[in-house]
Formats: C-alpha cells, structure tokens, sequence
C-alpha cells in the first residue's frame, strides 16, 4: 500500500529535525500528542502536535489544505492552522501534525548547492493539462512525487511513482522501468549490489481464498530488466492494511523493510526465507533484544549504515537496531517531526524542512542547512557514496532535486 499525502499547494508543509543531542538509551517513551475526535477540529498553537486518523484535513493560514491519506504520516504546519477530522473518519488516529519548531540546531555557514534534476515546478501530475507521470529530460519529466528514492551503484536516483518504478539518470533522463501494475507496483525501493531493484508491493486481494485475504509481496528487477516476485504473498490478512513501507539492504545481502503497519521490521533472506527483526507488533518506545522491543514507526523510512546498523523513527525518537536485533534510543525524548529521512555510512542522519536541511552527526551534533524547496514539499530523501542527498518533492511541480554540501 502506497501512503501519500495528498497535497494542494503545501507550501508550508514540511519535514524537520528538533532539538536533538547526545545518544543514550531510554525505554520510556514521552507523554503523546493527544488525538482530535471524530466530527472536531482545532487550531495549532506554537510547539503543539496532535494525532489525527485517515482523512483529517489541514488547512494552513495561508490557505493552503491538504488530507492525510493513510497511517503513520507526520506532517509539521503553521501555528494557526486549523485540523479538522471529518465524522466519517473514523480510524486510527495515528498520523502526526505538529507545529514544533527547530532549535539548538547550529546553522551552517557554507551554504548548500540545490540543483532541479527532474520535474518542472510548475507542472502538476492529475492537472488538465498533464493527466499523467511522463518521461522526459530534465523539466520534461513530469512527476506525481511522495514515492521513496535509493541511489544505484552507477549514481542513478530508482524512485516509485504512483506504482510505476522509474530511473533517473545523473544528466537528468528520467524513464518509466516499470508501469504501474504491470505487472507489480513498487512501493519502498531498495537496491543491492548487483544493481537489482526490490519494491515493497501493495497488498492485492487472494481471490481464491474465501473469506477474502489481502497479501503482501516483495518485488524484484533485476539489471537486465527482468521481473519477479522472489517473496510472493509473504504476509496475508484480513485488512487490506498490510504491508507497507521503506526497504534497505545490509552487506550481505539481507532485505529488511520497515512494516509501519505492524510496528516491527521483517528480514528477508534470500532466496525465500523472511522473519521478525526486531519489533513484536505492539506499539511502544521500549529498548530491547529483537521482537522483545517495541517500535511505534512514525516514518516509512528506513536507513542503515556502513556498519549494518538500522536506523527508524519512533515518536519523538531516532532508533536503532544493531545487526543482532538490539534496539536502542540515539536520542532523548523531544518532539522530532517528519516522515523523511535517510542515514549515510557513517551513520549520521539527515531530514529536511521546507527552509532547512538538518544533519545529526552520530556524536548527536545537530547541523542546520539553510535550504528551500523551488515546489511542493519533500516527502522522500536519498543518499549517495559521495554524499550528495537527493530529495524528491510532492505537490504543485513535484521534482528531484540534488543537494550538495
């Protein structure tokens, strides 16, 4: 299942690292944001999150509006702006919206380098004029935007695209790999040594099984362009909510994805094999020894380091997961927004607002970038072996921007 935020105009929607030191472990977690009913709405004060279930509408004092789609978004606005929940929105309230503000971040004096690789910004995916995602060069390309992006080993950005997987080329070629639905759907993206291609597939009804089941599988394809689905079905339920989030692989060829849904990150082992990481299903803030921890995934990212360490996002948290499943707090209870991320090899971590990029260095030295997206706002963030941080933007002219430091 592909979550996205669906936007109209989001300029003052965006991702942001807050106040954040020193590591250390915690297995308390801090007191949560408290959750709007159904038929209610209020208006954001400074520093203030509430948490809001699928379908909840934002609207910011700039008049721009968007509705939460799907479970475990984060999304930071504007102090005054109004979130409402519709009666009919009855789920979850799992979806952050925060109006927390950046402080103790140092700000760089050597300003970042942003350069538009792809995408125009003044042209949206679903207008009239543009009814679909299109290949192109440079500002010919036109993206929806809000999928996940990883780096292949020869410097091309692989993004997902509203179920179409898509390659795009340091001189700014973008091309369609794999159309939506035919015949898989890409949701997270990773990308393993050989330079083949693995997505998170959307849940897809079993229709040979009564009552009804959803299923889960994970996509491949490879460099020569073939298709597979080396883990067809790994998980089924009831729910069509199943399944969905960020992958990464570690050095030795191991697949791990974030599955938001059930709190927990699932490992797969080649050729077919697939367990629990790290993680039980319940949702909680507490440290420990693999399914003995509890995860509240808050971000459909998933980073890892040179050292094969896991990184993921809890409320108000970065975790870690050590190679043998230990999970531990990095940084102390605080209100730390935003969905995006991503981590390089020397395990800093790396988020972006609609002004400013921030790194955590792993001594917990928080850096801030001075930085504005030309269009839409960032959702999804890669890097690359040089260290150059790709972010892929969603809304009025979604784009893939390169960012250097």
């Amino acid at each position: 299942m592909t979550i996205f935020l669906r936007a109209i105009l989001v300029s003052c929607v965006s991702t942001m690292l807050v106040a954040c030191g020193g590591g250390g472990n915690s297995t308390t977690a801090a007191a949560g944001p408290a959750s709007v009913a159904a038929g209610a709405s209020v208006t954001m004060t400074a520093n203030e999150s509430v948490m809001v279930p699928s379908g909840a509408i934002i609207t910011s004092p700039n008049g721009s509006v968007i509705t939460l789609n799907g479970s475990s978004n984060t999304v930071a606005t504007q102090a005054g702006a109004t979130v409402t929940v519709p009666a009919s929105a009855t789920g979850v309230a799992n979806n952050v919206v925060t109006t927390g503000q950046t402080s103790s971040a140092a700000v760089s004096a050597t300003p970042v380098t942003v350069t538009a690789l792809a995408g125009s910004a003044t042209t949206f995916a679903g207008s009239l004029s543009t009814p679909t995602i299109q290949d192109g060069t440079g500002a010919a390309a036109i993206l929806h935007g809000g999928g996940y992006l990883a780096v292949d080993n020869n410097g091309n950005v692989i993004f997902s695209d509203e179920g179409a997987l898509r390659k795009l080329t340091p001189q700014g070629v973008v091309t369609t790999l794999s159309a939506a639905a035919q015949p898989y759907e890409w949701d997270g993206v990773a990308i393993d040594s050989a330079n083949d291609i693995y997505g998170s597939a959307p849940s897809v009804t079993l229709a040979s099984v009564s009552p009804a089941l959803f299923g889960a599988s994970i996509s491949e394809m490879t460099a020569s362009g073939a298709l597979a689905s080396p883990y067809p079905n790994w998980e089924s339920s009831p729910s069509p909510n199943v399944a969905s989030g960020g992958l990464v692989f570690d050095s030795k060829g191991n697949l791990f994805f974030a599955d938001v849904v059930n709190n927990r990150i699932v490992k797969f082992t080649p050729p077919t094999g697939w367990t629990v990481f790290a993680g039980n299903g319940t949702a909680g803030n507490a440290d420990g020894a693999g399914t003995a921890a509890t995860l509240t995934l808050t971000s459909n990212n998933l980073g890892i380091d040179a050292n094969d360490n896991l990184y993921v996002r809890s409320p108000s948290v970065f975790r870690k997961i050590s190679p043998d499943g230990t999970v531990t707090t990095i940084t102390p209870p605080t209100l730390m927004t935003g969905a995006g991320f991503t981590v390089d090899a020397a395990g800093d971590i790396f988020t972006v607002d609609i002004q400013t990029i921030y790194r955590m260095s792993v001594g917990g030295t928080v850096t801030a970038y001075p930085f504005a997206a030309p269009s839409g706002f960032v959702t999804s963030l890669a890097i690359d072996k040089n260290n150059n941080l790709y972010a892929g933007t969603q809304g009025q002219g979604a784009q893939i921007l390169k960012i250097s430091f």
